[in-house]
């Protein structure tokens, strides 16, 4: 256990820092968290509601997204999404957990991020099968984002570190 705790440079933070950090942890949180509800509104974080939002539906009166709809949003997330994956993600890497665990947790970002930004091209433009990434991509990039947040919260406050005993 001692390994463990005495990797987390997080647990080491002087209080003001844990503060920013804690608080703009807090903000990507609630962010994720409305991230999370408007999808659901829109698309229902199903198969079938996100084809019908992106490809259209007849029956439910749902035109397709044009091109220029989706270019704007993609655009937007282009940049946002790397730069809250990065900002989160370099908290992560301060944590204690190994290596390896870190680079699948990181690597996993980068391709959750590259299937949300294609998902709308692929089911508006490709086949209306691809719309089972909606919830499954949405899962697992939940997931992810989840654990860049809520691991250095919890090595910043909860996380003991064991302080080395010094010889008398």
């Amino acid at each position: 256990m001692r390994y463990f705790t005495n990797r987390s440079l997080l647990a080491r933070m002087d209080l003001n820092t844990k503060l920013i950090m804690t608080y703009f942890l807090v903000f990507m949180l609630a962010g994720s968290a409305f991230s999370i509800s408007m999808s659901f509104e829109r698309t229902g974080l199903d198969t079938e509601s996100a084809t019908a939002y992106y490809a259209g539906d007849e029956e439910g009166m749902q035109f397709p997204k044009e091109a220029t709809e989706l270019t704007e949003t993609t655009h937007f997330h282009f940049f946002i999404m790397p730069i809250i994956f990065m900002t989160t993600g370099h908290l992560f890497l301060m944590s204690a957990w190994s290596q390896r665990w870190k680079t699948f947790v990181i690597s996993s970002c980068f391709v959750y991020i590259a299937l949300d930004l294609a998902k709308p091209w692929l089911i508006r433009y490709g086949a209306p099968g691809f719309g089972i990434l909606a919830p499954i991509n949405s899962a697992l990039l939940g997931i992810t984002m989840l654990l860049c947040i809520v691991v250095p919260l919890y090595e910043m406050w909860f996380l003991r570190i064991e302080r080395p005993e010094h010889p008398h």
